[in-house]
């Protein structure tokens, strides 16, 4: 498929001024069948006499007229529809059909285990022209009135308010200016919740069958909406204009969720099936507020291309992590940040697809590639020290000289980066933000000072200046106790701190206000081995918990050691956040890099589940994922009581010890009420060391591609057990010839397949390198390849850290 470039996009934004939109989309065929309608009249104005241009429109068929007239069926290749010579204003009218409603690109249509039907549409960076015609990129921003025929049970919701509705037909107001990527649609016999709260009206949408569920958690999702709408509107000084802001629970869907203008569509995987976790309750309140900053940040002003996403994205994260911590009862929010979007982005900063945080993107098929952990987690952390180095009143001022310049315009990051700093921000920026790597932070106390060196990666130099706080901590009664935090300016290669007397630990970046890597010395890893869990601060505890992975990643530490640091810190972990990535950071070294849990870490999570009742969820999924014997599993079956989610991973780890009971797994499928409880179902048989259970789960998720996205955690944790590596061995090298074929058609199950189902047990030695040689195949976008690339060097890692032995 053809890519719109960042050529095409200059030359096309100099070329026209787009007015509106007035989209007519028939969803009634999708009721029975596959079949989209749709009637998109664009008014618009060339600036150049003489010239051509094309709009963007992916369809089966298409007619159209320029201005009464009708274009000959040649001007239409399929994806883009060439006008003639232009001049002045004009009016298009463009209809088209479209089948391909099942990709999960542009519009989806998904049937229920009820047999009802829901359809959801998702756009960025340029799928709206899979829906509508028009001018499908970032800058040429229009108004948009949709007019959606459906069927009459349905319920339609957009961007907007409904202006009027007869039987199976809505109308929706006009939208202010925004680009084609965040317009929506959805449309189904949606349950709907709506309140009222400081004028605005909130809508919370879902499918019938999880109804139940809406009702239950729709009090905290208000909530954090209210909070959120006062928070951003008062800090930028901008209220958000719309009355209506709606958002969607949509089944089977690909992403986390999606910023469309007044219109959030989530994958109904955030409405809880059990009682959240504190990581996963985090995860939804943050991503909540990041969509909802997006109404500013992307929507409201919108980046001019997509060289610029990072921003987006970034600036996202940091301010749903200032709105959480400020506004909502989420205070640890940025310790879970630094947990999970900020360990992926140290993580992949570390391997072959790192690259700078803002990068060009030639085309918009790359721009894909770009939804990473360096956008996210790197990018939210860069931008929490810029706020350090220019200050944050200044931050924050500079923010709301930039939405009061911009609005419903398009900006770029120089403009941020004038109207919060001024000319001052340029060489902060080339360091920081045009080239990669994360700088390593050592700490060497001499006489009466302490020396703080800071090393570049070699082949990747800069001279970034860290602001950060480091902590002096004394040993008394076998605790560590803060004596100072003292807030420091460092940057290559030495800075001295004089008048330091020594300490029994000096923590660097104690505030997590950077992005580095701290790397201790022997006598100081000791030191934190042995009393790192009892830092009187939980941010501090945190850090020490990612200081020890960090060190594992880089081989420098022993799976052994980590797990043992874990068994001996989960008793005395008082933090709900940081005992959460405890307990997945320990699974994963036992799991994954040491291959053998062992005894250890089953037992303390036994007793966390048993002795600490807010931890018991958490302890129970991690003791599930270790436990290896009947015993283990007996000591188990009793604690997991009647959660569903509890009892299927029950099911599942007995299924991989070879104690697989088809009936408990058809009482329990019986008696869930959850519809994708199926998917657990099939998880349960995909763990089996049974080379036909294994097929099975194979079969369903590359074939018949009938499994939903969304379940691929749960099918992937079961398929890939270590112990199973007989029944396991063929599949990897399957694997990597089944992802070529799958990303050249379905980008978005691509992506949910390299983070869920990547291999961790059944390979050798050389699969690492065969899957790199994979992601250089033709077929391979962008998006895909860079993504297998970080898996396969996540894994080499892995399996060198499998034979390395504790001290």
């Amino acid at each position: 498929m053809q890519s719109l470039t960042v050529t095409e996009a200059a030359d096309r934004a100099a070329r026209l001024d787009v007015r509106r939109y007035d989209v007519e989309l028939d969803l009634t065929e999708l009721l029975d069948g596959t079949t989209l309608r749709s009637r998109s009249t664009v008014s618009f104005v060339a600036r150049r006499p003489g010239e051509a241009t094309f709009i963007d429109v992916v369809a089966d068929s298409v007619e159209a007229w320029l201005d009464g007239v009708r274009l000959d069926e040649s001007a239409f290749d399929g994806e883009r529809l060439w006008l003639p010579p232009l001049d002045g204003e004009h009016r298009l009218e463009v209809a088209s059909v479209v089948t391909r409603t099942r990709q999960r690109a542009g519009i989806h249509r998904t049937v229920d285990a009820d047999g009802e039907v829901y359809v959801w549409t998702n756009f960025e960076p340029d799928d709206a022209r899979r829906v509508y015609a028009c001018f499908d990129q970032p800058d040429l921003k229009a108004v948009v009135a949709f007019t959606v025929h459906a069927p009459a049970a349905w319920t339609v919701v957009s961007n907007s308010a409904v202006r009027s509705r007869t039987e199976g037909t809505w109308v929706f107001e006009d939208t202010p200016r925004l680009s084609p990527y965040v317009t929506v649609v959805c449309a189904g016999p949606f349950h709907q919740i709506r309140r009222t709260v400081d004028g605005y009206d909130l809508g919370l949408f879902a499918r019938r069958s999880l109804a139940g569920l809406l009702d239950e958690q729709a009090e905290e999702l208000f909530d954090l909406t209210v909070r959120g709408l006062r928070f951003f509107g008062e800090r930028f000084a901008s209220p958000f204009p719309q009355r209506t802001y709606d958002q969607v629970f949509c089944p089977d869907f690909g992403g986390a969720a999606m910023e469309n203008w007044g219109c959030v569509t989530w994958t109904d995987q955030y409405l809880y099936r059990a009682e959240p976790t504190a990581a996963e309750a985090n995860s939804r309140a943050v991503i909540l507020l990041h969509e909802m900053a997006h109404m500013w940040f992307g929507d409201l002003v919108t980046l001019r291309w997509w060289d610029d996403l990072w921003l987006n994205e970034a600036f996202a994260d940091w301010a749903a992590l200032e709105a959480a911590e400020q506004a909502t009862g989420y205070t640890g929010a940025w310790r879970w940040y630094l947990g999970s979007r900020k360990e992926d982005g140290y993580t992949q900063d570390a391997g072959p697809s790192t690259h700078p945080v803002y990068q060009d993107i030639p085309t918009a098929a790359d721009a894909k590639a770009a939804f990473d952990g360096l956008t996210y987690g790197k990018g939210a952390a860069l931008l929490r020290q810029m706020a350090a180095y220019t200050g944050e009143a200044e931050f924050w001022a500079g923010l709301r000289r930039y939405f009061a310049d911009h609005a419903y315009g398009n900006a770029t990051l120089t403009d941020l980066l004038t109207a919060v700093g001024g000319g001052d921000l340029r060489e902060w920026a080339d360091n920081w933000l045009l080239t990669a790597g994360t700088d390593v932070i050592t700490v060497r106390p001499a006489a009466d000072a302490v020396e703080i060196r800071v090393t570049p990666p070699a082949d990747r130099p800069a001279r970034r200046i860290h602001r950060l706080t480091v902590g002096f901590y004394d040993l008394r009664d076998d605790r560590p106790v803060l004596r100072r935090r003292v807030p420091v300016q460092v940057s290559p290669p030495v800075t001295t701190l004089p008048g330091e007397p020594a300490a029994d630990l000096i923590l660097v970046n104690d505030d997590d206000k950077t992005f580095a890597r701290v790397r201790p010395d022997d006598a100081s890893l000791k030191f934190l081995l042995r009393h790192g869990s009892r830092l009187p601060d939980p941010a501090g505890r945190g850090l020490i918990r990612i200081l020890l992975w960090h060190l594992l990643e880089d081989g420098l530490l022993p799976p052994a050691e980590l797990i043992g640091y874990a068994a001996e810190a989960l008793p005395v972990e008082t933090d709900p956040i940081v005992r959460d990535d405890l307990l997945r950071t320990a699974v994963a070294a036992a799991v994954d890099w040491a291959g053998e849990p062992g005894d250890r870490l089953f037992t303390a999570c036994v007793a966390l589940a048993s002795e600490v009742p807010p931890a018991r969820t958490a302890a129970l999924r991690a003791a599930l994922d270790v436990a290896r014997t009947t015993g283990q599993l007996a000591t188990l079956e009793g604690l997991v009581g009647d959660s569903f989610d509890l009892r299927w991973r029950w099911l599942a780890r007995a299924a991989a010890v070879g104690e697989h009971d088809p009936a408990a797994v058809e009482r329990l499928l019986a008696s869930d009420p959850d519809p994708d409880a199926p998917w657990s179902a099939l998880a349960v048989r995909a763990a089996r060391p049974d080379a036909a259970a294994k097929e099975e789960a194979w079969q369903a998720i590359f074939t018949e591609r009938r499994v939903p996205p969304s379940t691929f955690g749960a099918v992937g944790r079961a398929f890939w057990q270590p112990g199973q590596e007989s029944v396991l061995s063929p599949y990897p090298d399957r694997y990597v010839e089944e992802l070529p074929r799958l990303a050249a058609a379905h980008l978005t199950i691509t992506v949910a397949v390299l983070r869920h189902l990547f291999p961790r047990h059944g390979v050798d030695a050389g699969f690492p390198d065969r899957a790199t040689a994979a992601a250089d195949r033709p077929e391979m976008s962008p998006s895909a390849a860079a993504r297998l690339r970080a898996q396969a060097d996540v894994l080499a890692r892995m399996l060198r850290a499998r034979g390395l032995t504790a001290r």
